[in-house]
C-alpha cells in the first residue's frame, strides 16, 4: 500500500508545497473530540538563511494529502518555533472546531432533525455535506450550549427513537454526520469481506485491560426521607462476581427504579492497538478482531472510538493508533 503523504500550506492565492521540510505528521480523533488535528514538525532553520522559513500562523489554511488525495484541510490554530531545535510545530483543525467554540441557542418544535442540522450549520456559515435524513422529528429547547452539544441532543433524541448511533466528521472540509459503526471492508475478487485486525498480517503490538473495580450489581432505592422503597438487581452478574450495592434516593419527578437502573456498571474493558499504518482505520468505524491472546477479541467486532496517525517521515514510517470498544456508542447530550 502507498502511503505518500503531502503537506501544503495556502499563502497569496497558491499553494506552497511544504512537504520536504516536514520531519512528523501526527493526527488523531476521538468520538468525544470531534475535529480532527493535525500536529506537524516542519525544519525551521533561524541560522542558516539559505534554507527556507515558512511561516505557518494561525489561520493558515492547511491541506493534507495521501497517495494525491486530500484526507484533511483546515486552519493552523497554534504553533511554535525552537529555534534551539530548528523545527517549526503547527497544529491544524478541520470546520468542526467551529461547532466546538459557538454558542448557539434554539428552540427547535416538531422540526425534522436534518433541517435541525442544517439550520445549525447555515447561521454559523459551515458548508455540509451528508447529513442524514432520518424523517425523525425532533423538539428541543437549546440555550446557550455550543453548536457542536447542539447536535449532539439532537442526534441523542433521534437515537432513542431508532437506535442508531451518530457522529459528526469533516468531510472534504464541509459538515457531515455518519452512522457510527460501519464496518471496514475490503474489496476481494469474490465481492466484499470485512477488514481484519490479526497479528498474522497488520497487528504490531496492543494494549488490553479489564476491570471489576467499579462494578454495580444491586442498587437499593430509598425516597427523599431515608424509608427503604425496593431494589433491582442484575442476578446473573451478582452471581457470578458477588455483590456490589449501591443506594439511589429518590428524586422530584424522576422515576425511581429507571434512575437507579442507570448506577449498574459491568466489567470495564480498555483496548488500544498498534497497527501498520492504514487511513481507513477512522474514529466512527468499526473493524473484524481476529487476535488469538485472549478470547474476548477473537471473531468479534470492535469499534474505533478514537485513532492517532504517526508518519515519521524521515524514517519513512507509518503506524495507526486505535482506541477499541466492545460496545457501539456514541458521545450522549441530556440535560
Amino acid at each position: 500500500m502507498r502511503n505518500y503523504l503531502s503537506v501544503w500550506a495556502f499563502y497569496d492565492n497558491d499553494w506552497e508545497n511544504l512537504t520536504d521540510m516536514v520531519k512528523t505528521v501526527q493526527t488523531s480523533m476521538t468520538k468525544e473530540e470531534v475535529s480532527r488535528k493535525f500536529d506537524v514538525t516542519i525544519g525551521y532553520p533561524v541560522l542558516d538563511k539559505r534554507q527556507p522559513r515558512f511561516q505557518v500562523a494561525p489561520g493558515t489554511l492547511i491541506s493534507v494529502n495521501l497517495n494525491y488525495d486530500e484526507i484533511f484541510r483546515g486552519w493552523a490554530q497554534e504553533r511554535e518555533i525552537n529555534t534551539e531545535s530548528g523545527e517549526l510545530t503547527f497544529t491544524a483543525q478541520d470546520c468542526i472546531i467551529y461547532l466546538l467554540r459557538s454558542k448557539v441557542t434554539y428552540n427547535f418544535k416538531d422540526i425534522e432533525s436534518e433541517y435541525a442540522v442544517e439550520q445549525i450549520a447555515k447561521d454559523l456559515g459551515i458548508p455540509y455535506n451528508i447529513v442524514p435524513t432520518t424523517g425523525i422529528k425532533i423538539s428541543r429547547k437549546i440555550d446557550g450550549k455550543t453548536a457542536y452539544e447542539a447536535i449532539m441532543e439532537i442526534y441523542t433524541q433521534v437515537s432513542k427513537q431508532n437506535g442508531k448511533f451518530y457522529i459528526p466528521y469533516a468531510d472534504h472540509n464541509m459538515l457531515s454526520i455518519m452512522e457510527k459503526g460501519i464496518i471496514i471492508k475490503n474489496n476481494t475478487w469474490y465481492g466484499y469481506a470485512s477488514e481484519t485486525l490479526t497479528p498474522d498480517r497488520n497487528l504490531i503490538g496492543l494494549i488490553y485491560k479489564d476491570s471489576m473495580t467499579s462494578m454495580v450489581n444491586r442498587v437499593k432505592i430509598y425516597d427523599d426521607k431515608g424509608t427503604y422503597v425496593g431494589v433491582t438487581e442484575l442476578p446473573d452478574m451478582s452471581k457470578a462476581y458477588g455483590v456490589f450495592q449501591e443506594e439511589y434516593h429518590k428524586e422530584e419527578n424522576k422515576e425511581p427504579y429507571t434512575e437507579a437502573k442507570k448506577l449498574f456498571h459491568s466489567i470495564d474493558r480498555e483496548f488500544t492497538v498498534n497497527t501498520v499504518g492504514d487511513w481507513r482505520y477512522r474514529t466512527g468505524y468499526a473493524i473484524l478482531s481476529q487476535i488469538p491472546y485472549v478470547d474476548l477479541l477473537t471473531n468479534k467486532i470492535m469499534y474505533i472510538d478514537g485513532d492517532t496517525h504517526i508518519w515519521d517521515l524521515a524514517k519513512g514510517k507509518y503506524t495507526t493508533e486505535l482506541k477499541l470498544s466492545y460496545d457501539n456508542t456514541m458521545d450522549w447530550k441530556e440535560d
